[in-house]
């Protein structure tokens, strides 16, 4: 989470390219989707489980009370899985967390959510979007 907010304070003109020489898990994953540019290894993968925190667990205020109500107060919630689960909201903006959380993702997935370059696509919106030669330009 650190990382993701001094990424976030970048200037505008700044590109972050992130390389993946290796597969990545858990917060490494998202911090290698926040790169302006993502490269990665053809035979590397992307992995990160679901989050051990019960959306019951968070406390809530009761309208009457200004103490926040837990569903256990003797149940020992770790901090670091609630970080945990923020990083798989975040995550969830670029890849749908509740359908991969839990299996491999290769590069193939990752094309087809644009996060890498896809050679084919690229080629697609060049030709479509594209000034043709013959084109008058007003």
């Amino acid at each position: 989470m650190l990382i993701r907010s001094v990424l976030m304070k970048s200037f505008a003109e700044t590109r972050i390219i992130t390389n993946a020489r290796s597969s990545l898990q858990g917060g490494s994953v998202l911090v290698w989707l926040l790169g302006d540019t993502r490269m990665i290894r053809d035979d590397a993968r992307i992995h990160f489980r679901r989050a051990d925190l019960a959306e019951a667990a968070e406390a809530k205020l009761d309208d009457k009370e200004t103490e926040p109500k837990y569903r256990d107060s003797y149940s020992e919630i770790d901090p670091e899985e609630g970080d945990y689960a923020r990083v798989l909201q975040l995550i969830n903006e670029f890849l749908p967390v509740k359908e991969l959380a839990g299996h491999l993702i290769g590069v193939p997935v990752l094309r087809q959510f644009g996060l890498v370059e896809n050679e084919k696509v690229d080629e697609f919106l060049t030709t479509a979007f594209g000034k043709s030669e013959g084109a008058l330009v007003p």
